[in-house]
């Protein structure tokens, strides 16, 4: 039987991390892995997370996009466009996450004389310390971080990363090895600094199927996801898994490598958050509220309903964080998004 605390008020810290382990909480908490600057100064009249984190008392907290962990060189900044630490050349729009321009591995020899940015860098735990001093114990606080798919095609490119699979696996297999290595190296030093979660940002999946083939994921990218999903285990800290698109094929092994919580389960790209739920009894889920239609247009009443319909269905026997499906990106109207967060605590009961 499942423990129950739900009779006695919780910080947000506690109200998380009941859920992630399993217990019921006094109400569901809530999370959201990005949210955009426009949404938050749309509320407050300013652009400050943390801040903003008070604002709505959001329960989980957790640092930017990777991408934001590595210092940039303009090259033109009229455009946007600046190279990162990692070489690879980046554009900054509307959204929070830049777009990849140029990779900085332009043939497959290049693999082997790469050499990733120094992961022990005081810069990369900047926000981190940041958000620990404020939130150490009052919210659950992570650091955002790659596996194992992302950084081999902002290297490599997408398509040439592919070819490479079939041309030369050997070249493949070095190069996650030496990103994996990389975002290990922070995490341990993140969990040391006193993070709670490690979130692992990759995406795998497309709008109706993976990216990859599931045989192809197992082969070159699993071990790497396994091996960083360990080390954070072994440290004591909890592992929070992003992931796009639909990863219905490779759910099992995501799962079986220890992962606490799968985030944003989007009904659009066919997944569906209460199988999910019923089918890991261990797993803690988080998503839910559509972050297209509903967040940015529907009316307060109809987003009422919606969110009601949602936690009627997720949080029953708890294990289920309130999130968007994606992430709180520039077009969802703040009030909606204030009014999300509102419902959760006043409906999001057990």
């Amino acid at each position: 039987m499942q423990e129950r605390e739900g009779d006695k008020a919780m910080n947000s810290y506690e109200r998380a991390l009941a859920t992630l382990e399993g217990r019921i909480p006094d109400r569901v908490p809530t999370f959201e892995i990005m949210i955009d600057p426009k949404v938050i100064k749309g509320l407050m009249g300013y652009d400050d997370y943390m801040d903003f984190c008070d604002y709505i008392d959001m329960d989980i907290v957790v640092t930017s996009t990777p991408s934001s962990l590595y210092r940039n060189m303009p090259v033109d900044e009229s455009r946007g466009i600046y190279r990162n630490e990692w070489g690879t050349v980046r554009q900054y729009g509307a959204e929070v996450v830049p777009s990849v321009l140029e990779v900085p591995l332009k043939d497959v020899a290049d693999i082997y004389e790469y050499t990733p940015p120094d992961p022990y860098d005081e810069y990369r735990y900047t926000q981190l310390k940041d958000l620990l001093k404020r939130f150490k114990g009052k919210r659950l606080v992570g650091m955002h971080l790659h596996d194992s798919f992302n950084y081999p095609y902002y290297l490599r490119g997408m398509e040439d990363l592919f070819m490479d699979m079939f041309d030369d696996p050997e070249a493949v297999h070095h190069l996650v090895d030496i990103t994996v290595d990389h975002n290990i190296a922070i995490a341990e030093r993140a969990i040391d600094l006193g993070a709670d979660f490690i979130l692992l940002g990759d995406d795998y999946g497309g709008g109706d199927s993976l990216l990859i083939s599931p045989n192809q994921f197992k082969e070159f990218f699993l071990p790497g996801f396994e091996k960083i999903v360990d080390s954070i285990k072994s440290k004591g800290a909890l592992c929070i898994k992003h992931c796009c698109g639909n990863i219905n094929s490779i759910l099992d092994e995501m799962v079986d490598a220890g992962i606490d919580a799968l985030h944003p389960l989007d009904p659009s790209a066919g997944m569906d958050i209460v199988a999910v739920k019923e089918k890991y009894k261990d797993l803690t889920v988080i998503g839910g509220i559509n972050c297209y239609e509903p967040l940015c247009e529907y009316t307060l009443d109809e987003l009422k309903a919606g969110v009601k319909n949602v936690m009627g269905q997720a949080a029953p026997g708890g294990r289920y964080i309130m999130a968007s499906s994606n992430s709180i990106h520039s077009d969802v109207k703040p009030e909606n998004f204030k009014a999300m967060q509102e419902y959760a605590k006043k409906y999001g009961k057990y």
